[in-house]
């Protein structure tokens, strides 16, 4: 198998896509690290910081400060969870709605563009695959 060239894959898809989008971002109040987070609480509005932490194998400290930031930038708005009066749910603002907008579409615009000579099929199979790899890596364990 060769090893080194899907590291090597990996690492140019995250790097050209922060990138693409830290540049469309470098006139904004928002970084990539954040736009993250709001892509994902639109696609998932009322979800929990600990959610969001599972979901995306993040640490739930850069979460908290990151939906603190973009609370006080009026992107994101919290409240007491009906089910679980400890945990917060996540929503956005119409700000970080239109935010939210602009981010799928740059997003969808990447993603054609790499896909741009994939048949439909193919692509589902990437996608099927490329979400049971991500699956895996979160609960990757080092072994030494």
């Amino acid at each position: 198998m060769e090893y080194d060239k899907i590291i090597r894959s990996f690492g140019i898809l995250n790097r050209t896509f922060v990138s693409y989008v830290s540049e469309a971002l470098s006139s904004s109040d928002i970084s990539f690290s954040d736009s993250i987070f709001l892509i994902n609480i639109g696609n998932d509005e009322g979800t929990s910081q600990e959610q969001l932490a599972h979901l995306l194998a993040i640490d739930k400290a850069a979460i908290a400060r990151s939906v603190k930031t973009m609370e006080n930038k009026g992107y994101v708005k919290t409240e007491r969870s009906k089910v679980d009066k400890r945990t917060k749910a996540l929503y956005l603002s119409e700000s970080g709605r239109e935010l939210y907008q602009y981010l799928q579409g740059l997003n969808r615009e990447w993603i054609l563009d790499v896909l741009q000579d994939i048949d439909e099929e193919e692509a589902q199979r990437f996608i099927d695959t490329i979400d049971r790899i991500s699956d895996r890596a979160k609960s990757f364990e080092r072994r030494i």
